[in-house]
């Protein structure tokens, strides 16, 4: 018996002796948490996704548009209420248009211009609000820019009337010219009271009352823009009939042309 067990301890501390391996499991490796542990790796936590948040976005730039814009129309209706509200009457009454007339011509249009300004800011506004939605179905990655929303209505207004003061002074039709672009002024002056309110509440509604918004305040717009071409026709009645070829090239260079001009530059600028 003696024998027996030196022969199997010898069997068992033999480094030589070729022993039954059963196959190769997988090694399982002890993570530790002590990161002076030398023999097991120190075990990793999850890793934290990174997310860069842009500086603007599209609730805080409306929401600093509608600061700006409550701003602009407290001011203006403070010291230019009289002035606001004589343009939207001139707008309809021919001796109030006239007499607004006169009295610019003597006091200065200063505070007509203000208010004209205040229209072409809400009109690049509006833009800037409108078009998301109106082109949702095949704009899905809708970025406005900034630039063309904002200054093309600006430079749009501003190239026009330039370009009707260079015919008044070009033609003997210095006078009509003036008359008219007051009247563009009284006009630009009405829209933007009518578009200033659509501005506050749009960025607050849901897809279907912007969208209902949006088209009412375009038409709206539109009665208006007719009703300005309708009042501008009575002003140069008396040159359509001796300069038919003039008049039908001014409403294409001055009229027609700018406002494709200024749609093809919006949609470009998307």
């Amino acid at each position: 018996m003696f024998s027996q067990g030196v022969y199997s301890f010898a069997q068992e501390q033999n480094p030589f002796e070729l022993t039954y391996r059963e196959g190769y499991k997988e090694s399982v490796k002890k993570v530790s948490d002590n990161p002076f542990d030398k023999l097991n790796p120190v075990k990793e936590g999850p890793t934290e996704e990174i997310i860069v948040k842009p500086l603007l976005t599209e609730q805080s730039t409306n929401f600093f548009l509608l600061i700006t814009l409550l701003l602009l129309l407290a001011l203006l209706l403070t010291f230019l209420r009289s002035f606001a509200i004589a343009s939207v009457g001139a707008l309809g009454t021919e001796n109030l248009f006239n007499f607004l007339y006169r009295e610019m011509s003597g006091r200065g249009i200063l505070p007509y211009l203000l208010l004209y300004i205040f229209f072409s800011i809400n009109l690049g506004i509006f833009f800037h609000l409108a078009m998301p939605v109106l082109l949702d179905s095949t704009h899905s990655n809708f970025k406005p820019n900034y630039f063309g929303v904002f200054f093309l209505p600006f430079i749009f207004l501003g190239l026009r009337h330039l370009l009707l003061t260079f015919i008044g002074f070009v033609f003997p039709i210095k006078k009509e010219m003036d008359r008219y672009q007051f009247l563009m002024v009284v006009t630009g002056i009405s829209m933007g009271l009518l578009i200033a309110p659509m501005n506050i509440f749009l960025p607050y509604l849901n897809e279907e009352w912007k969208q209902i918004f949006i088209l009412g305040t375009l038409g709206f717009l539109g009665l208006i823009l007719l009703y300005h071409y309708l009042r501008g026709l009575t002003l140069g009645v008396r040159f359509i009939g001796s300069h038919q070829f003039h008049f039908l090239l001014y409403i294409c260079t001055v009229e027609i042309a700018p406002v494709l001009i200024m749609v093809k530059l919006i949609f470009n600028s998307l």
